[in-house]
């Protein structure tokens, strides 16, 4: 059998030269090609031996003083700063990422199915796949080739995992969903759960219950801890290359189209939908039922209270303050409204007049 690719990069780098580099990354070589690299570092730390890039524009002050053997920069920073060594590209952090994966290639595995993993005999499981230990797979799961299931995750009945998904240790996905190939999904991650459904009956609180499922596509990242709950009657629907960072929460029926990028500890109601190759700040709260269209960006902690139809960027909030200042605000934020009201009586007077 063959070996099985996982989404863990190797420990070790290779040692590749700066024109091997240069050509496999598509970026253009400045200096030495015989130069070695044999690691990555920070612009401010990088040793001999390492590549490093610049992140943001704060850190090229770093260049002229790095002991990197080479930089991945633009051309006009290598210009700039007369650099000896370097990868020019309009997109440094794209090359970055290329030599990453050059140096240090992700490992593979050989397929087996430990032991210890309980699989249901209705189950139907490609023998190319990793099943690790005390893996649960339910009655009629369906996975594909290539998959990749680490110690102690479950999966309900009726599920199906597409080709080369890679499910980190303790992943748990309720029955009745659907995930696509080349997805990879983190620890503690849980999907399919129902959904904040709930019908107030006198002074007790009726569940609704949530008969719908989950439907991911292909090639999604799903970071630790995030939690995407099933539809309560239609399906809770993730697009194809999706990324979810750690710690987000995901409610019945939401839809999130190709390409959104959502970070850290964002929570998204329910039968919210959100377009196509959106950029979701970190701490953002969108309400349910609210549309947001193709190409939104959202600042990091936005509320989002309403639904947003164009494209570009939006925030809300304020930024932090001294404590003095932001409680002379505070006081002044709750005389808005008396100061509107005296407002609207002079315009009125002054039309009188």
């Amino acid at each position: 059998m063959q070996l099985i690719k996982t989404r863990t990069n190797a420990n070790t780098p290779q040692t590749l030269s700066l024109g091997e580099l240069a050509e496999q990354t598509g970026a253009t070589l400045h200096g030495d090609p015989n130069i070695r690299i044999a690691g990555v570092g920070t612009i401010s730390h990088a040793k001999e031996g390492e590549i490093a890039f610049v992140a943001e524009a704060k850190y090229r002050k770093f260049i002229p003083t790095t002991k990197a053997s080479a930089v991945i920069l633009t051309a006009n920073e290598v210009s700039a700063f007369h650099v000896n060594a370097a990868l020019i590209s309009t997109d440094p952090k794209l090359v970055f990422a290329k030599v990453i994966e050059l140096l240090f290639p992700t490992v593979s595995i050989q397929p087996q199915h430990h032991h210890s993993a309980t699989i249901a005999k209705s189950a139907q499981i490609h023998p190319q796949t990793f099943i690790g230990p005390n893996c649960v797979i339910g009655e009629r799961v369906k996975i594909s080739a290539n998959v990749i299931l680490q110690a102690g995750c479950f999966i309900g009945d009726d599920c199906e995992i597409g080709e080369g998904t890679v499910l980190n240790s303790n992943v748990c996905i309720y029955h009745h969903c659907h995930i696509g190939q080349d997805c990879n999904i983190h620890s503690g991650v849980v999907i399919g759960s129902d959904g904040f459904g709930f019908a107030k009956n006198k002074d007790k609180w009726l569940k609704v219950g949530q008969i719908g499922g989950v439907k991911i596509g292909a090639r999604v990242e799903i970071g630790a801890n995030t939690t995407i709950d099933r539809g309560a009657i239609e399906n809770t629907e993730i697009g194809n290359d999706v990324i979810l960072d750690n710690l987000i929460q995901i409610g019945h029926n939401v839809k999130i189209g190709d390409g959104t990028a959502i970070a850290a500890c964002c929570g998204i109601a329910g039968s919210a939908v959100i377009g196509r190759h959106c950029l979701i700040g970190g701490g953002t709260n969108i309400v349910g039922h609210i549309q947001i269209g193709d190409f939104v960006n959202l600042v990091g902690s936005s509320n989002v209270g309403q639904s947003i139809s164009e494209p570009g960027a939006y925030a809300s909030g304020i930024t932090t303050t001294d404590m003095k200042t932001w409680k002379r605000n505070l006081v002044r934020f709750h005389q808005l409204d008396e100061l509107a009201m005296r407002l609207f009586e002079l315009e009125r007077k002054l039309k009188e007049a």
